[in-house]
């Protein structure tokens, strides 16, 4: 009987925890869809100011919650959101762009904040590829805006 209760105990302790986590990652994530969809749109200074909210949302992840490796991303994000919030070039931004979403990507996998989606282009990083996160399922590639708008696809549901 003891061990039943010492096992849901853990259980909801861990799930305690999971809940926790997402919830400070949630409003990053929500800050990253508005640079996400500035680089869409093709709008420097939107992605400017959405990159510097997105610095600020990072700031107030309760980072003890986090493992080593994502304590990393999280550090690996910030520095590409501040990075991106200091300009006003595009390419520059969509550059920075890249690394913040492997980061972004990581801290979604480890937090499941809420549903959302891993979407690829295989042009984008001079052909190398590259991921991004989206809220929405439909493809809207923030790698190339207009240009090629609809390049990509789903590749992951976290």
């Amino acid at each position: 009987m003891k061990t039943i209760r010492f096992t849901f105990a853990a259980v909801g302790l861990l799930l305690f925890s999971l809940a926790a986590s997402a919830q400070t990652t949630a409003p990053a994530l929500s800050a990253y869809y508005s640079v996400k969809d500035a680089l869409v749109a093709t709008d420097a200074p939107k992605a400017k100011s959405g990159a510097t909210a997105l610095v600020t949302a990072l700031g107030k992840v309760d980072a003890a919650r986090l493992s080593a490796i994502d304590k990393k991303n999280l550090a690996t994000a910030k520095a590409r959101a501040a990075t991106i919030s200091r300009t006003n070039n595009v390419d520059a931004q969509r550059t920075q762009f890249e690394a913040l979403s492997t980061s972004m990507i990581a801290l979604a996998k480890a937090t499941k904040p809420a549903k959302t989606y891993v979407q690829y282009c295989p042009m984008a990083a001079e052909g190398k590829g590259a991921f991004w996160l989206s809220d929405k399922r439909e493809v809207r590639n923030p790698y190339y805006g207009d240009k090629m708008l609809k390049c990509g696809s789903v590749k992951e549901e976290i």
